[in-house]
């Protein structure tokens, strides 16, 4: 008998939890997160150096893994926070799409002060592990890679 009545307040209680939907203070995070994360983004193609400034730790490291298209062989490029940012001042990201831009954000996973969040556009594919340092959200890593153009 004890043992039904913890399993029905088990029950119970996981169904409050799912019916309930995110409190207030998730949404709010949930906000902040999809902001920074487009700051990173529309800052990079619109060559706003102020928003990457703001989007970025000041760790912050951008990777991929490219193959050498002859050899077959593979290296990990890397970029950093200062890099980045100086890329952007200077526009190189506004030449790479002429386009109406077009960005999906979503938030993958959040727990606590991390989150894991897809950025996808026209060109890439960027998932940015983001922290929340000094009470703000900021990318403090990013893996990504080039969409390939129908018949590369």
């Amino acid at each position: 008998m004890r043992q039904k009545k913890l399993t029905a307040l088990l029950a119970g209680t996981l169904l409050g939890l799912i019916c309930a939907g995110p409190a207030a203070g998730d949404v709010a995070q949930d906000e902040a997160i999809k902001a920074a994360a487009l700051d990173y983004a529309e800052g990079w193609f619109t060559g706003d150096e102020e928003r990457m400034v703001r989007a970025l730790h000041p760790e912050m490291l951008k990777r991929r893994v490219v193959t050498d298209l002859i050899s077959g062989a593979q290296t990990v490029q890397s970029l950093d926070a200062a890099k980045l940012i100086r890329a952007t001042g200077e526009g190189i990201g506004k030449g790479q799409f002429d386009g109406l831009l077009s960005l999906r954000v979503a938030i993958l996973d959040r727990h606590g002060e991390m989150a894991m969040v897809r950025v996808v556009s026209e060109l890439y594919v960027e998932y940015l592990q983001m922290v929340n340092w000094e009470g703000r959200w900021v990318v403090l890593s990013v893996i990504w890679g080039a969409i390939e153009a129908p018949g590369d």
